[in-house]
């Protein structure tokens, strides 16, 4: 098993690097079949945390958000944590809505998706890609 982490500072540009750090995670552990999708899924997951979590959690928006990559085998995981209350879920946009498809893309590409509450606030969301 093997993992790595990368610390987004709390701005919207972060979600650039997530992407590479994702790649070059990718690349290093010799899965570059996954990059593309695996960069995907951390785009929506890094997007939903800075635009949801931050957003939510006003008082906490200077904490970073934390994405963690974890390898076992030719499965892995991706996780992102934010201190926002609010919770991750699937919704049906109008087809006027111009966004709201983000976790429709992290469930089409990943083998599951969830997430769990962090204590004392906050929670971590995670996908599973192979």
């Amino acid at each position: 098993m093997a993992s790595a982490t990368f610390v987004l500072p709390p701005q919207a540009e972060s979600v650039h690097s997530a992407r590479s750090f994702a790649t070059g995670t990718l690349t290093g552990w010799k899965l570059t079949e996954l990059s593309e999708n695996m960069e995907l899924v951390v785009s929506e997951l890094a997007t939903n945390a800075f635009r949801h979590g931050l957003r939510l959690a006003e008082s906490r928006a200077r904490e970073p958000i934390r994405l963690s990559l974890i390898r076992r085998n030719r499965l892995v995981a991706c996780a992102l944590n934010d201190p926002g209350a609010g919770l991750p879920a699937l919704r049906d946009p109008s087809p006027l809505d111009i966004g709201g498809l983000g976790l429709h893309i992290v469930e089409s590409l990943s083998l599951r998706w969830g997430w769990a509450p962090l204590a004392p606030y906050g929670k971590i969301v995670w996908a599973v890609l192979r």
